[in-house]
């Protein structure tokens, strides 16, 4: 992988992953890269990892500020690491090292190289909200045909549900907001929204027991694998049409196209493939 593609699938900076490289930079930024490299933190693989580090500090008998004196730095340094990961690079080689842990990052046991099938999706990265804007040409790529009542059920910060035509009766859920779109049961016309890509099988059987028309917004492979026509055919749907879209800077760069699928009951005809250009 080159340092722009690295770079580029973390959404960080081709400076910011050299530095990253040397040693240097934020914890925050290496964290992104590590997915992308098939990489792990060697002493947890959780989002625990902070608090570990305080764990093993006691373990040693060390308080926080006699560590912060032993690795250089101050005693709030230490705490931003032991609370959230928070802190420098350099900071935490140095911690990890007067912790008596040698490698700060490991191998995925289970990495494997890419193929032509899309790799698990982490629900750690699942929080990547939609810009208003590409919200918005995709309702009106399809308000002529939408009517009755339309959910959005990841509501997130609203950038489909609070774009919803006038002319539709609308309503949301969102896990965060306790409102859990998979125990939803009452029927609408119209699903729409950016839904949570490692949880996409899961929404799209859902959905499809209580929506006429389903539109999302994935990599086209999220949708298209055999196992997803395989479920579309067992309730009766088809795609209707996918509208290609280019990924935004900001997002997961997978590789694989970024579709609207408009998913419906009932459709058996071939797929309409058209591009959204904005």
């Amino acid at each position: 992988m080159t340092q722009a593609a690295a770079a580029s699938a973390a959404g960080i900076s081709i400076p910011t992953l050299r530095n990253l490289e040397q040693g240097k930079g934020s914890i925050g930024s290496l964290s992104r890269a590590l997915p992308c490299l098939q990489l792990r933190w060697s002493w947890f693989h959780d989002i625990n990892a902070g608090p570990d580090l305080a764990r093993r500090r006691r373990m040693r008998g060390l308080s926080q500020r006699a560590l912060a004196e032993k690795v250089g730095c101050s005693r709030p340094t230490i705490i931003a690491l032991e609370r959230d990961l928070t802190g420098r690079v350099e900071t935490l080689l140095r911690v990890l090292l007067a912790l008596g842990i040698r490698q700060a990052l490991r191998p995925e046991p289970a990495a494997r190289r890419p193929g032509l099938v899309p790799a698990t999706n982490d629900a750690a990265r699942d929080l990547v909200m939609t810009q208003p804007d590409l919200a918005a040409w995709i309702i009106t790529h399809f308000a002529d045909r939408m009517s009755g009542h339309v959910l959005d059920p990841a509501r997130g910060a609203g950038a489909f549900y609070d774009q919803f035509p006038d002319h539709v009766e609308r309503s949301w859920c969102e896990l965060a907001l306790d409102r859990d779109f998979l125990a939803c049961s009452d029927p609408v016309d119209w699903i729409m929204t950016n839904p949570p890509w490692s949880k996409i099988r899961s929404f799209t059987r859902h959905a499809m027991t209580i929506s006429e028309h389903i539109v999302w917004l994935v990599p086209i492979v999220n949708i298209t694998t055999k196992a997803r026509l395989r479920d579309l055919a067992e309730h009766g749907y088809g795609i209707a049409e996918l509208v290609l879209l280019d990924t935004p800077r900001d997002w997961p760069q997978s590789g694989f196209q970024l579709v609207a699928a408009h998913l419906r009951r009932g459709y058996t005809g071939d797929w309409r493939v058209s591009r959204l250009e904005i």
